[in-house]
């Protein structure tokens, strides 16, 4: 009986001890860039282990109930400190009295029931404080006397008033977070403390049930950037708009989103644009109620305009007052045809986005024609359909395009030339279309083009006058396009692009690389020829060695030719991980090579190699084969010599053989 009691209780400390304990590199603070990560330790106070002189503190999800003078006290290095959820309920007096250099304090996700007014003394360089979903129902509850801030971040904090914000010296402020409260009404004595910014703050009111804003409490303040974004739950967006008349802002936010209520927005709502100033303004996910030509009506000044996700067909054939207007975002929309947005009403458009249409859009030709100035088109995953080829009556009048993306659409029947309208491309994306050339050189006459993206196209690699005329060509994608025999060996595949810096050929179900096939590419820094059927890598034939970051993963490689990567500078890199490397001495040179050069090989834990007993790491492998090949050459050779004797001793048994019979 006593000695299974005593088992028993063995039994018991070993679980005890077992469920206790944690493994000391998980208990101790991590070194990290000037600094220490000491989070989600279970601690109560700074370890001793964390020298004085640090800079950075990551102290967050540790239990620090109450802040007093002596917490910090040592650490007068500090810059930055987090504390995000550290359980702290009372901040008292000069809790950070030797942290005049701190700049970034971070308080995310604590009670804060009681602060001092004198916790924040001695903060003078103190930029950030971050303080969202904390308890602080008032401003007047921060000690704000010393602060100069330039980012206060209070969102999600239960804060019911602006009472307290005159306090704040906004001298310097860039950001002011009062995303996500229960404000409720703004009243123009509340923005007094705006009176003293110089007009580049961003003011966030994101998410606050707002009933009321005083008619004109805005007037005559300046502003970076206003965000009222799903602030129409209770009340319509022109209650908003009458209190902003008279304010200068770059950027106003009036959009929705998916999770909130939906309200449509009436012509009549929006004339209070016509009494500010505003350069950029956004809906996303609003509704309009009755779009016409005087929806627009005091929208002159924009010279951006975000409409995404706001159910719309169409866009009105005279709206007069959009002449300034130079970036027009149509995204999720329900455009059926190109031309149904009227292109003609925005003579100065630079920049036109169309992402993400719901169904299907018909790109006729000539429907962009008055866009002279365009220099930016994004047509992606737009279901962009077109009758007949493509795309040069599409893309007629762009002649200053820069930037197009046809990405994610149905299957184009390309012009010869189906960019001749537009010389000036300097990015083109075509991922992911089928695409039917009717001539071989496409590309002719896109001399300034630097990026051009053709995976899963179904174009030909193997083309020779595919890439003709592009000779400033810096970035080719080519992934995904089979190459028929798996073999590309022409050496002038890549001549017209002697400036390529970066090539993808990864899916192209390559087998083997032949010849000098990268010889023109002198200037190129990166190769991925991952995803293939290659089974051994010799790359110094074809790749400049010096400063390269190769990727061959995902490939059946198993040999790899020790010459193709002794060569590797020490800005180079290569990657073979999931590879069947070979675990033996025909590998050997390559396997000695690894063990020295770990530092050249990217996502080296799953660079592995086959040995017999599995996949196993290179620095596990070791292998005697040298050894085992000066036995076999001493073999060889004694094998030789005793052949050899053997023939003479036979050859002279014949040759006197007759006279000893005599």
């Amino acid at each position: 009986m006593e000695r299974q009691n005593l088992l028993c209780v063995l039994m018991s400390l070993q679980l005890v001890i077992a469920g206790g304990t944690i493994p000391p590199a998980k208990n101790k603070c991590q070194q990290i860039a000037d600094g220490y990560d000491c989070s989600d330790l279970n601690l109560e106070s700074v370890p001793d282990a964390v020298p004085n002189t640090t800079r950075n503190l990551d102290f967050s999800f540790n239990h620090l109930t109450s802040l007093y003078k002596g917490t910090f006290t040592r650490l007068r290095e500090l810059l930055s400190l987090d504390l995000t959820r550290c359980s702290i309920d009372f901040m008292y007096e000069d809790v950070f009295a030797t942290q005049a250099k701190l700049q970034t304090l971070i308080l995310t996700g604590n009670p804060l029931i009681f602060i001092s007014g004198r916790a924040f003394c001695s903060l003078e360089s103190l930029v950030q404080l971050i303080m969202p979903q904390t308890e602080v129902k008032d401003l007047e509850h921060i000690p704000s006397s010393v602060l100069q801030l330039e980012t206060l971040d209070v969102s999600s904090s239960g804060l019911q008033t602006l009472d307290g914000l005159t306090a704040f010296n906004l001298n310097r402020m860039k950001t002011l977070n009062l995303a996500r409260n229960h404000i409720p009404s703004i009243c123009a004595s509340d923005l007094v403390a705006f009176r003293d910014n110089p007009g580049d703050i961003d003011v966030s009111f994101q998410s606050n049930d707002i009933l009321r804003v005083e008619p004109g409490a805005f007037r005559s303040l300046r502003f970076g950037g206003l965000d009222f974004s799903d602030c129409f739950k209770r009340a319509d967006v022109s209650v908003v708009l009458r209190g902003l008349e008279g304010v200068t802002t770059e950027k106003l936010k009036l959009g929705a989103f998916n999770d909130g209520p939906h309200r449509y927005i009436k012509t009549e709502s929006l004339r209070s644009l016509c009494n500010m100033n505003v350069t950029h303004l956004n809906f996303q996910m609003q509704h309009w109620e009755n779009v016409s030509n005087a929806t627009f009506e005091c929208m002159g000044g924009l010279k951006v305009l975000e409409m995404t996700e706001m159910h719309m067909h169409s866009l009105p054939d005279n709206i007069t007052t959009m002449s300034k207007l130079s970036q027009l975002t149509l995204d999720r929309n329900d455009f059926e045809n190109m031309c149904n947005i009227n292109a003609h009403n925005f003579p100065s458009l630079t920049s036109l986005s169309m992402r993400g249409m719901w169904g299907r859009l018909v790109f006729q030709g000539n429907c962009l024609r008055s866009l002279s100035h365009l220099e930016y088109l994004d047509l992606s995953h737009s279901g962009v359909y077109v009758e007949g080829l493509c795309c040069e009556q599409q893309l007629q009048g762009l002649g200053q395009l820069r930037f197009l993306n046809l990405s994610y659409n149905y299957a184009m029947q390309w012009d010869a030339l189906p960019f001749t309208t537009t010389p000036q491309l300097r990015h083109l994306d075509c991922s992911n279309v089928n695409v039917n050339l009717n001539g071989s050189a496409p590309f002719r006459n896109l001399a300034l083009l630097e990026t051009l993206n053709l995976s899963r196209t179904s174009v030909s690699v193997t083309q020779s006058h595919l890439l003709e005329g592009l000779k400033s060509l810096v970035h080719l994608n080519l992934r995904g396009n089979p190459v028929s025999g798996g073999l590309v060996s022409d050496p002038d595949t890549f001549k017209h692009v002697p400036l390529l810096e970066s090539l993808v050929l990864a899916e192209c179900e390559l087998t083997a690389i032949e010849g000098n096939l990268f010889h023109a590419l002198t200037k190129l820094t990166y190769a991925d020829l991952r995803a293939n059927y290659l089974t051994k890598l010799c790359a110094s034939p074809s790749f400049s060695l010096t400063g390269i970051s190769l990727n061959f993963a995902h490939n059946r490689i198993e040999l790899v030719d020790i010459d193709s990567v002794k060569g590797l500078g020490p800005k180079s890199s290569v990657d073979l991980s999931f590879n069947p490397l070979a675990c033996n001495c025909s590998n050997i040179k390559f396997i000695d090579w690894v063990k020295a050069n770990v530092d050249k090989l990217v996502h080296f834990e799953d660079t592995l190699c086959n040995a017999s007993i599995g996949r196993v790491q290179f620095s596990e492998v070791n292998l005697r084969c040298n050894v085992f090949a000066g036995l076999t050459a001493f073999g060889v050779m004694m094998l030789i010599i005793l052949v050899a004797t053997a023939v003479v001793v036979i050859a002279k048994k014949r040759k006197y053989g007759r006279y000893r019979e005599l």
